[in-house]
């Protein structure tokens, strides 16, 4: 009797410790099945003889296949709970970035009213002008124009579509050609101060102009006019983008 309990436990300790991969895969579970089956066979054998085989075959093999589709649903389970867990952090990332689409939209919405209220620079820019004085009989710009030619180059560099016009002019000393040389010679001086600023040289119109024609009587006596009259007009012209139709 004791030999036999000691086999019955053994095999229901054998029936009842199918392989951990027999969960996952069907083979396994097939054999474990089969094995259920035999060792119920041989269990009903012991106990009840030939007709406990058949009794212990089919209750091994059915608390066998119960206990596969235990470990096969608990594992099911656990998988439905990690793909939810991922749906969740999905539906998280989906929330934050709809959210950062909707903030950058006020933003970008922001920046045109901004922009739309901003004056055009170009627009007020245009036609500011001023001058630049130089001593007698030289084309060198005094170092304190060398400020205002610094903004004035900023401000090309910003606006595009501002141009410069640049006019040299001299006293009345001296012959006609001297002085439209030499007022030729101060807005170039001019210009190649922009130019080394980073203007380029199509956005920049220059022109000598001599001396003005005043009477001779007053230019010969007049110095504080010839001071005037030793310059470089400088004036800022906004031009519009020409739409070209083309066939």
């Amino acid at each position: 009797m004791r030999i036999r309990i000691i086999t019955l436990a053994a095999l229901a300790a054998l029936a009842a410790a199918p392989g951990p991969a027999s969960a996952a895969n069907p083979a396994e579970g097939k054999r474990a099945t089969n094995i259920g089956i035999v060792v119920g066979g041989v269990l009903g054998a012991v106990v009840g003889g030939p007709p406990g085989v058949i009794a212990g075959m089919t209750l091994g093999g059915v608390v066998t296949d119960r206990e596969m589709k235990a470990r096969r649903n608990g594992q099911l389970e656990e998988e439905l709970t990690a793909l939810a867990e991922v749906q969740r952090e999905v539906a998280t990332d989906r929330t934050r970035l709809q959210a950062r689409v909707r903030e950058l939209d006020r933003d970008l919405a922001q920046e045109r009213r901004v922009a739309a209220a901003r004056p055009d620079v170009a627009a007020l820019a245009d036609g500011l002008a001023f001058s630049v004085g130089f001593r007698t009989n030289s084309a060198q710009p005094p170092e304190q124009a060398a400020s205002s030619l610094e903004a004035l180059a900023l401000l090309l560099n910003a606006v595009p579509s501002l141009e410069v016009q640049i006019d040299g002019y001299a006293d009345p000393r001296g012959t006609q050609d001297l002085n439209r040389a030499l007022s030729e010679a101060r807005a170039t001086a001019i210009r190649d101060q922009l130019l080394a600023a980073g203007i380029p040289a199509e956005r920049i119109s220059i022109a000598g102009h001599g001396a003005p024609q005043l009477d001779a009587a007053a230019a010969a006596t007049d110095p504080d006019g010839w001071a005037l009259q030793r310059r470089a007009d400088i004036r800022l012209e906004h031009k519009d983008e020409q739409v070209v139709a083309r066939p």
